[in-house]
């Protein structure tokens, strides 16, 4: 198995989005409760409502993914994959119960209460739901899409045929 090296990200911000619909600018009247990042003492906490989380034990993220099976989802001629490599990287960027304290300008974070299946879920109804991009796109590019599931807006980016971000815009 090839192990990827997240600390040598794709500068992302370079990456041009793709849409199947020109997005309008309009925002829903009611935005879900948020998760922010602040600074408590010398460290950084993520803040969601009353709850404050701190940097989660690198076992914690290990053994939720201990039994996680690789969602691979096929369009066209082209399967695309969230393995278990990507969702641990997602996890601890953006799930507060797994966040590893990495902090970058734009940091946006998940719901708490969402499971590893929920995550995984959000990517699969994003990948159907933007699948005559991905097909057109195929396999061997780099790109995101945009896709909003249960009210929130998620950005989804692709790297050669696997889902390697995906975080609340």
């Amino acid at each position: 198995m090839i192990e990827h090296n997240y600390t040598d990200e794709i500068d992302w911000k370079s990456i041009p989005f793709e849409s199947d619909e020109e997005f309008t600018g309009i925002q829903p009247f009611f935005w879900p409760l948020i998760a922010r990042l602040v600074l408590s003492g010398s460290k950084y906490v993520i803040k969601y409502g009353s709850k404050v989380f701190k940097k989660a034990p690198k076992s914690k993220v290990t053994n939720a993914l201990a039994n996680y099976k690789t969602l691979s989802y096929k369009t066209g001629s082209h399967t695309f994959k969230l393995t278990k490599t990507d969702m641990k990287h997602m996890l601890e960027r953006h799930h507060p119960k797994y966040w590893d304290g990495s902090v970058k300008k734009d940091q946006t974070f998940y719901n708490p209460d969402l499971s590893v299946n929920d995550v995984k879920n959000i990517a699969h109804t994003i990948a159907k739901n933007k699948k005559s991009t991905l097909s057109k796109k195929g396999t061997n590019s780099t790109f995101q899409v945009e896709g909003k599931v249960n009210g929130v807006e998620y950005v989804m980016g692709i790297t050669k045929g696997h889902i390697k971000q995906l975080y609340p815009k």
